[in-house]
């Protein structure tokens, strides 16, 4: 699934929905526009049918009084652009860290066989 590894827009594109009537999955398919995802790939990760991701985008549209994506991306680019300038910053989501992986039980409790390398 392509998309911007590093979100970018998304801080800003929180900002720029304050205030808005999108809702909850308005909200996030913003979030996932912002991260550069296709109809395809934004259905695949909210679990619904790129027909339901389209007309969310069309209603965003709508609600946001836009022509399209790029509108929106340009828009997002533009707030964040007049932010840092105005030396407004905001802080990127925190990443939540990796928890570090659980042994099998039979290595939990001593049973586990240890193997060494041979030279």
């Amino acid at each position: 699934m392509p998309h911007i590894d590093v979100d970018i827009l998304a801080p800003f594109a929180a900002k720029f929905m304050e205030g808005s009537t999108l809702t909850p999955a308005e909200r996030s398919e913003v979030l996932r526009m912002a991260q550069g995802f296709a109809c395809k790939d934004s259905a695949a990760a909210a679990n619904v049918s790129p027909e339901t991701i389209r007309a969310r985008r069309k209603r965003i549209y709508r609600k946001l009084d836009m022509t399209g994506s790029g509108d929106l991306i340009s828009r997002l680019l533009a707030l964040s652009l007049k932010m840092l300038a105005a030396g407004e910053r905001i802080e990127p989501r925190p990443v939540a860290p990796a928890a570090a992986p659980t042994p099998p039980p039979e290595m939990a409790q001593g049973g586990g066989v240890v193997m060494a390398m041979a030279k």
